[in-house]
């Protein structure tokens, strides 16, 4: 019999978390696990998206940060479904899955994506968000982490507040995308943004907020734009620091295009000749794994997770955070060498193909029954 399990997120957006989500839900094999998922915001776009997909989908919405009152259809939701496990993702799931997990006696944990302190536009609100996180980690019954990196920044955490719990890492898997037309592709992306064939475009996809650094390749741009008056920047995303992005980019009259939120964005990376991450943190940074299947050559910042997916100087070049001279530098010598850039993307491509769909979810499922059965254990005890 197949173990009912709910996953619960905030789902107000699509990103990195959202997506690893998503493969999930439709990677497990239905004889061991059986998907469902609940999203607290209202209007949910993964919700949207995963309910076109048949995927048993319900909103428990919550009216501010700290209201638990969505527990209470949530316990019904699960007794009715009859969910052995609920799976939390971010801490607002974090706080109404645990609860709702303690008062049903059935086991909660939770992936953790990234560091939560660097979630939010403000510091005050990243410590308080780590805060309340920490104050229902004793309700947890096992953690995954998408990175070593988060795995030993948690294994503190829990260390210093709670019981020890079971940790593992799972790497992030992604889908073989289709690239076979990548020229038609390529070509078809900068007639529609409006980007001339000729130009080299530097590219980068991921929320606009302070922690991803496209502060920092707007700077960046600005240095190289004077040796190489051919390039264009190519900024797919949206978040609250687009208006001061765009300020500074149209102030320094810096060629550039944002697209904002596309819901396939990975479908936009042919028309890209660098891809470059210049993230202040990162969980993992699952983009990169889609810019390695594109071929094209990569330039992200030495911080969390990242290089532990890619190595640096054999398949990316990696960078100081928040160091826009240092992105310049990186990007050129890809500018500057063909030979480096073709290894890099080979080599980069070769590391992608380790990280598969298959491989995430029968590491999770291995997970959910290592988890019930310790689970089992203590409740009948």
């Amino acid at each position: 019999m197949s173990l009912q399990v709910l996953h619960l997120i905030g789902g107000g957006e699509i990103g990195g978390a959202e997506h690893n989500v998503l493969n999930l839900l439709t990677g497990f094999p239905r004889d061991k696990v059986n998907p469902f998922l609940g999203c607290l915001v209202k209007n949910s776009p993964l919700a949207a998206l995963t309910s076109s997909k048949r995927i048993c989908t319900e909103i428990f919405p919550m009216r501010f940060p700290l209201d638990i009152l969505p527990v209470i259809p949530l316990i019904r939701f699960c007794r009715n479904n009859k969910i052995g496990l609920i799976h939390c993702h971010g801490v607002r799931a974090n706080l109404i899955g645990r609860i709702t997990a303690r008062l049903l006696s059935i086991p909660a944990i939770s992936t953790v994506h990234s560091l939560p302190e660097y979630d939010y536009p403000s510091s005050w609100k990243g410590k308080f968000a780590l805060l309340l996180d920490n104050k229902t980690l004793s309700l947890s019954s096992g953690i995954i982490t998408v990175s070593d990196n988060l795995r030993v920044a948690v294994s503190q955490r829990i260390k210093s507040r709670t019981r020890d719990l079971p940790i593992k890492t799972i790497y992030n898997g992604i889908p073989w995308l289709d690239f076979a037309n990548q020229e038609v592709m390529r070509t078809e992306f900068r007639h529609k943004w409006n980007i001339p064939q000729e130009k080299t475009v530097i590219g980068t996809i991921g929320r606009l907020h302070p922690v991803k650094g496209q502060i920092y390749l707007a700077e960046a741009m600005e240095l190289l734009i004077k040796e190489y008056p051919h390039l264009h920047l190519l900024i797919i995303g949206e978040g609250p620091i687009r208006p001061q992005l765009q300020d500074l980019l149209a102030s320094n009259k810096l060629p550039y295009t944002m697209t904002g939120y596309l819901p396939s964005a990975w479908k936009a990376l042919p028309a890209m000749d660098i891809f470059l991450l210049p993230s202040l943190s990162e969980g993992m940074g699952l983009v990169l794994l889609e810019a390695a299947q594109a071929k094209i050559p990569i330039i992200a910042s030495n911080t969390g997770g990242i290089p532990e997916l890619f190595a640096g100087e054999r398949e990316i070049l990696l960078c100081k955070p928040a160091d826009p001279l240092d992105l310049t530098l990186a990007c050129s010598r890809i500018l500057e060498n063909d030979d480096l850039a073709k290894t890099l993307v080979q080599n980069a491509y070769q590391r992608a193909m380790k990280f598969t769909v298959d491989k995430m979810v029968n590491d999770t499922t291995d997970f959910y029954l290592e988890i019930t059965k310790a689970s089992m254990s203590y409740y009948s005890s």
